[in-house]
């Protein structure tokens, strides 16, 4: 019998003590006045071991990336989308639509304003309080969980990337190619599938205007490509408009098709950045 009244008594010590520490965590998330960037950066477990393509798209091309939905479900390709600008009426529709087709929502700050020089003449407290926290904080209302965000106009350092990445878990830039250079041969534009969780920054190469630049032919593209397969690398791609033509940058529908149908034919993933680790 006392053996008994031990054992219950300590169940219900447990009990008290479980209790105490949910609440504990319940009152810590409540009382977590901080800002989204000081407390919103999260991390996946999931180790990546096959290669494939990172398609991303910029700023607030909603009735586009709307249209070009079919296309991307065509092809079963996952795609993320920068949004800059507020998180309103119009952003929220469009998101809706692009989640419940798989796709994923980054950050691209509000006023699209260059990181490096804002930097430079404010400080990155600044920066995250008036660029990045107020969007995250429209996200979370919206249910949003953001993982990765795009330097506008790709402008982007050292010090703006320990900023950034206390937040997210990839930031995103451009990284423009020379002339002559191949586009198969620039190393920074690869990343080996298992190294991608130590790689914070990524550097992308933009498709817009494909194929008619000589950097983005699709023999470039095709030849990119089929490194990634052959070497289990990822590419991260970027673009903005989705249309025929401008105002602004765009990549046609039938370029898209046709960049899809070759990751198609090498058998490359498509990863959102929220499934990169």
């Amino acid at each position: 019998m006392l053996s008994r009244r031990i054992t219950v008594t300590r169940v219900v010590c447990n009990l008290v003590l479980l209790t105490a520490a949910s609440a504990s965590v319940v009152a810590t998330a409540q009382d977590d006045k901080s800002p989204p960037s000081a407390r919103h950066r999260e991390s996946i477990a999931t180790n990546l071991t096959e290669g494939g393509v990172v398609f991303t798209f910029d700023d607030r091309n909603f009735d586009d990336w709307v249209r070009a939905i079919p296309l991307f479900d065509e092809f079963s390709v996952k795609a993320t989308f920068f949004i800059s600008g507020p998180i309103d009426a119009p952003a929220l529709a469009a998101i809706n639509q692009l989640k419940k087709h798989g796709h994923a929502i980054g950050s691209h700050s509000v006023h699209h304003l260059k990181a490096v020089e804002y930097f430079r003449q404010n400080s990155s407290e600044q920066f995250l309080r008036q660029e990045i926290d107020p969007q995250l904080d429209q996200l979370a209302e919206a249910d949003v969980k953001v993982t990765s965000f795009a330097y506008p106009m790709s402008r982007n350092n050292a010090a703006t990337d320990s900023a950034l990445l206390g937040v997210f878990r990839h930031v995103r830039t451009g990284r423009q190619t020379q002339p002559l250079e191949r586009l198969s041969e620039v190393d920074d534009l690869f990343i080996p599938a298992k190294d991608i969780a130590r790689r914070g920054c990524l550097h992308a190469k933009g498709i817009d205007y494909a194929p008619d630049r000589p950097d983005r032919t699709f023999e470039q593209l095709d030849a990119a490509l089929a490194r990634a397969a052959h070497n289990d690398e990822i590419i991260v791609f970027y673009a903005h408009r989705i249309s025929e033509s401008g105002p602004g940058h765009f990549v046609t529908p039938d370029a898209l098709r046709r960049i899809f149908t070759t990751v198609r034919q090498l058998g490359l993933a498509t990863y959102t950045c929220d499934q990169l680790p």
